[in-house]
């Protein structure tokens, strides 16, 4: 297969036993990216159809799309399960996926000055069973055999707020969020996946237009994979061997119209330049951004939704493991991850709207850490700023520089392990499951994706990365 091929992989037929594949489509035009384009662990919809390229953008939005002007803010708001019911004998109850949607929608409706962006699911970590603050940047997670995880699956909004409430906005007219959360078959490769959630985007048209797409992590709790449960918020994991499975989940906004796009993404696989040792030899995440940055921006007949940073599974044999369902080791020989660049995108179908004309000139991006706050001693915890803090630094940049945004993740990095340590969350290998009976430390970090040229003054620089804590 050659690199053109690889790029324009149908996502029209379904694949896997007892299927049959609908016929390739006709080969699409030069590109004059292949040598650019990774390994095929991407798809691209057939023909798509030239009506220029669209930033994710709230439907009914006004405005260019990603442009902040001066009084608007970006902010966002966190939705953190809740106990439901506390038992002795079993795991405590805690509200479901579901019920943090509609709680974020009574809350776009108590706050109808906002314009929604983007959606994304948090997900925190604790050792001990307590309180999560969402607004905290440090977590932590356990390796000993003998105590277990606790994990907390939440939703973060991001909106654009103006400083000054304007008295010609018009109530009513906030999006109600929908989710759609679509479990991998066992053997089934991401792409696949997609394939399969677009035929049924097909048959059952969405209510609404789609806002962002993102792949989840979901752990087996039981033999099953099948037996799944991506309405689940709260958990706890042993440092044990299990199963993993990957989910797609999709966000939309309910609208009278109903959608016809279909939905596509394309990875970008660090590869070994044996440059960096504390990377193991692999691509850092600036680097892997060059590629898809070169790729983006020269795209047309797409409407990208949002971007994301991904731990794979490396297998011994070949770049990472392309199934959807996998098996997580601990021990002598732990399994271990590269983050990848994952980029989503939509393509209206025929029949449907055509979107914004956009061109992307110049794609960057920029990785809030947060600043360690004291000097950690044997009596006193280390601690970070929190993610408001956090938040006002990164408005003060967009604000100086008048950057135009193009998408925004929260990035986990670990802080006590090898090249996570020295290179913060440029690191794309992440060793898991090494050194038993150490509690592992996490600083969730907050990337943010630019279009277009912006003046960075020197005083700016200091706002995007501290110097990162060096942990012993």
């Amino acid at each position: 297969m050659n690199g053109q091929e690889n790029i324009f992989a149908s996502v029209g037929g379904a694949l896997g036993a007892g299927a049959t594949q609908s016929p390739a489509p006709s080969a699409p035009p030069p590109t004059g990216l292949e040598d650019d384009a990774p390994p095929p662990y991407c798809t691209l919809p057939n023909s798509p159809r030239e009506v220029g390229v669209s930033q994710w953008l709230a439907p009914g939005a006004a405005g260019v799309a990603g442009y902040i002007p001066r009084g608007v803010r970006l902010g966002y708001m966190d939705f953190v399960p809740r106990l439901v019911k506390k038992k002795l004998l079993k795991e405590d109850e805690y509200e479901t996926f579901s019920v943090l949607i509609q709680r974020a929608n009574n809350w776009l409706e108590e706050h109808d000055g906002l314009q929604l962006v983007s959606c994304e699911t948090i997900t925190w970590t604790s050792v001990t069973k307590k309180e999560i603050f969402s607004d905290s940047t440090h977590f932590t997670k356990t390796n000993r055999s003998y105590d277990a995880t606790y994990i907390f699956r939440g939703l973060r909004l991001w909106y654009f707020m103006d400083v000054v409430p304007s008295p010609e906005h018009q109530k009513g007219n906030m999006p109600v969020i929908q989710c759609q959360t679509f479990t991998a078959r066992p053997s089934e490769r991401f792409d696949q996946l997609v394939i399969r959630v677009n035929e049924q985007l097909h048959s059952n048209r969405l209510p609404g237009q789609i806002l962002s797409v993102e792949t989840i992590r979901i752990t087996c709790l039981t033999d099953n994979s099948r037996a799944v449960n991506p309405e689940l918020c709260c958990w706890k994991e042993k440092a044990e061997k299990k199963q993993i499975v990957f989910a797609l989940r999709m966000y939309s906004t309910l609208a009278p119209v109903e959608s016809c796009e279909t939905i596509g993404f394309q990875d970008f696989v660090p590869v070994k330049n044996q440059r960096n040792k504390d990377n193991k030899g692999y691509e850092l995440f600036s680097e892997l951004m060059e590629r898809g940055a070169r790729w983006i921006v020269r795209q047309q007949g797409v409407r990208f939704t949002n971007m994301q940073t991904l731990p794979v599974k490396i297998k011994k044999k070949g770049p990472f493991e392309e199934r959807c369902v996998f098996t997580e080791h601990q021990g002598e020989e732990p399994t271990n991850y590269l983050s990848i660049l994952r980029v989503f995108f939509v393509v209206q179908d025929a029949g449907g709207a055509a979107s914004a004309n956009f061109s992307a000139a110049r794609l960057t991006y920029r990785t809030f850490v947060p600043a360690q706050v004291n000097t950690a001693t044997a009596s006193t915890p280390l601690e970070f700023e929190d993610t408001r803090t956090l938040m006002d630094r990164i408005n003060q940049w967009l604000q100086i520089t008048g950057a135009c945004l193009f998408s925004m993740e929260t990035v986990p990095s670990r802080l006590t392990t090898g090249g996570l340590q020295l290179l913060g969350p440029e690191a794309t290998f992440q060793p898991h499951g090494s050194g038993r009976g150490l509690i592992e430390k996490w600083l969730y970090n907050i990337r943010i994706y630019l279009d277009g040229d912006y003046v960075e003054p020197p005083g700016a620089v200091s706002l995007v990365m501290p110097s990162m804590a060096r942990l012993t």
